[in-house]
């Protein structure tokens, strides 16, 4: 099994089959026979060159192709209608798909369901040889991948086998070979967690720049707001979760200059009273130039951590503290409300080393937010869960008495919907637009409120079926990647319009995957 790391693409490679002035320069590089990979990371996708210098023919149509498969939840085999194979239509022009494996060597069609995944072929001399040669230029969501919250990850990661073929010359490349017979052998991609410069300049704090990928300078009373297109971009939003605490690197390295070996995080709950060490251990893992293996942190005798060389490349980079609020090694649960943070660091002889003075203040929730149905009424009368009800054609509403509630006033979006029918059927909204989403400001939401279902233009329920009424709520809480948490509550009532056949919801009928395609899935020329 071969490894790379990834590099973060602050700036997104342009999928175009060419390698634009300055697109690829430092990415990770992956040799394979007949060429070399290159590898680049964002949040939200994961980008691969494939610079095959042994093809030298510019084959028109689809007879130059790749298979890329992922090993989703990386287990090291195959699991069927999991892992994933992406290829090209067999058909001009080019497009990417996707499809599952059912197995070694077998697969479902091409799904037809849309990805912002995409693939471009060219040809052109590159770095790695002056004489022409077949480029592929690739992005694949990493969502498809099962890595959604990439930061949050101490060591993302993910596992892939690429076949690539060509007709002029003809070969066919499988690396590593039969890889999509058995997945043990695969190749691994370590994916960026942050930028180099994990911050844009400015905005770190002085010696904690921020809390993941949020800048010290973009909290205020504890809870931060970014403004897109920066990643994350999250509003007035309270802290929850495992916390990376980053570090401002050029200062640090400034600060080891000067002989700082060890350092002291300090806490108070509050923005009053007296700061004591906070004791807390974690991991990280640390790049070799071939591997990353895992190093330990954990507080000596005096409550104080070793500075590791800011020189060394970890996988979480820059950390200089991990906070769990939610509890851990016999650790409660962090109490809700304003915690405060400064950090000292000392040299080797336990002499304080000067530093900036800095608290950072973060507003911990980590309560999700209250959701309750209280009653589900139709013409007055409580309807009970389970229960089939008649309606007539009447405008009488079905009415939903319910409550979305953070005391905290952290919460971001609420909805309640109707499910019902098949696959494909999209549940009915029971609230008017606009309602549930967040205005701005500490917001509490609803504590107890009735609905009246729509009756026009669209009325409730629409057809003869059984509903599950969902309501569900997301708090204004980041862990400094992202969103964080998700609550709901349901309920099941069977609605039955008088006089009329029950029958399924419109969308309940899946089109078996690859159905419209034919057989043959993704290319297979000189297999």
């Amino acid at each position: 099994m071969a490894t790379v790391a990834s590099k973060w693409a602050s700036t997104a490679p342009l999928i175009s089959g060419t390698f634009s002035p300055g697109e690829w320069v430092g990415a990770g590089t992956l040799p394979m026979p007949g060429g070399v990979i290159r590898v680049k990371n964002n949040a939200n996708f994961l980008y691969l060159a494939l610079d095959l210098v042994n093809d030298i023919g510019n084959s028109p149509g689809v007879g130059d192709y790749f298979w890329l498969s992922f090993d989703v939840d990386r287990s090291g085999s195959i699991t069927p209608n999991f892992d994933i194979n992406y290829g090209i239509y067999p058909s001009l022009p080019i497009k990417i798909g996707k499809q599952f494996y059912l197995g070694p060597g077998a697969w479902t069609g091409i799904l037809p369901t849309p990805s912002p995944a995409i693939a471009q072929h060219g040809f052109s001399a590159t770095a790695a040889s002056p004489v022409p040669h077949r480029i592929w230029e690739l992005r694949i969501p990493l969502a498809d991948l099962g890595i959604v919250t990439l930061g949050a990850l101490t060591l993302p990661y993910v596992r892939f086998g690429l076949r690539v073929a060509s007709s002029s010359p003809s070969f066919v490349t499988d690396f590593p070979p039969s890889f999509f017979t058995n997945f043990a052998g695969l190749h691994a991609i370590y994916l960026a967690t942050s930028p180099d410069t994990v911050y844009p300049p400015g905005t770190a704090g002085p010696v904690i720049g921020g809390v993941g990928l949020i800048p010290f300078t973009t909290i205020a009373g504890g809870r931060a707001t970014t403004v897109a297109p920066y990643v994350p971009t999250v509003t007035n939003a309270a802290f929850g979760g495992v916390l990376n605490f980053i570090y401002n690197r050029p200062n640090v390295v400034g600060f080891w200059a000067a002989g700082a070996r060890r350092y002291s995080v300090l806490h108070r709950v509050g923005s009053s009273g007296a700061f004591t060490p906070l004791r807390r251990t974690w991991s990280n893992y640390r790049w070799t130039g071939t591997d990353f293996v895992l190093d330990p942190f954990a507080p000596d005798v005096t409550n104080r951590y070793e500075l590791k060389d800011p020189a060394i490349d970890y996988s979480t980079k820059d950390l200089l503290f991990q906070w769990n609020t939610t509890g851990s090694s016999g650790e409660p649960p962090t109490t809700t409300g304003i915690h405060e943070f400064q950090v000292q660091f000392f040299n080797a002889g336990g002499a304080v080393v000067a530093s900036p003075a800095q608290t950072l203040q973060l507003y911990v929730d980590n309560a999700l937010p209250q959701v309750q149905l209280f009653e589900i009424r139709y013409k007055g009368a409580v309807v009970a869960p389970c229960s089939i009800v008649d309606v007539t054609e009447t405008p009488d509403p079905v009415q939903v008495r319910y409550r979305a509630f953070d005391p905290e006033g952290n919460l971001l979006s609420y909805a309640l919907q109707a499910f019902y029918g098949g696959p494909g059927t999209p549940p009915f909204n029971l609230l008017a637009a606009g309602v549930g989403a967040y205005p701005g400001g500490n917001w509490t939401g609803i504590a107890d409120t009735t609905v009246n279902c729509p009756v026009a233009p669209t009325k409730f329920p629409p057809v003869s079926c059984a509903y599950q009424f969902r309501l569900s709520a997301t708090p204004r809480v980041t862990n400094g990647y992202g969103y964080i948490g998700y609550t709901e509550v349901t309920s099941h009532v069977t609605f039955r319009r008088t006089g009329a056949a029950i029958f399924a919801a419109p969308g309940s009928l899946v089109v078996p995957f690859g159905a419209q395609l034919g057989p043959e899935g993704f290319s297979v020329v000189g297999s």
